[in-house]
């Protein structure tokens, strides 16, 4: 796909520089590095959001509805 885009001056030189340092042009150059940018953000955004149990080895002795047994427990 063919656009247009705004860059920032410091980037498009770095990126002209390491495009021709890797005998590629431009255009492939900045979208693998928009590629690796948008995995990059989507793994950080899964891991932000996930949260899953873990067995501790057994059932709970505490009950978690009684903030001072889960107070006490974890000053222990």
């Amino acid at each position: 796909m063919k656009t247009s885009l705004v860059i920032d001056d410091r980037l498009f030189r770095e990126a002209r520089r390491e495009a021709h340092r890797e005998g590629t042009t431009l255009s492939e150059l900045i979208s693998r590095w928009a590629r690796i940018g948008w995995e990059t953000l989507k793994k950080t955004h899964r891991a932000k959001g996930e949260c899953k149990a873990a067995n501790l080895g057994g059932p709970s002795k505490i009950d978690l509805r009684c903030r001072r047994d889960w107070m006490e427990a974890l000053e222990e």
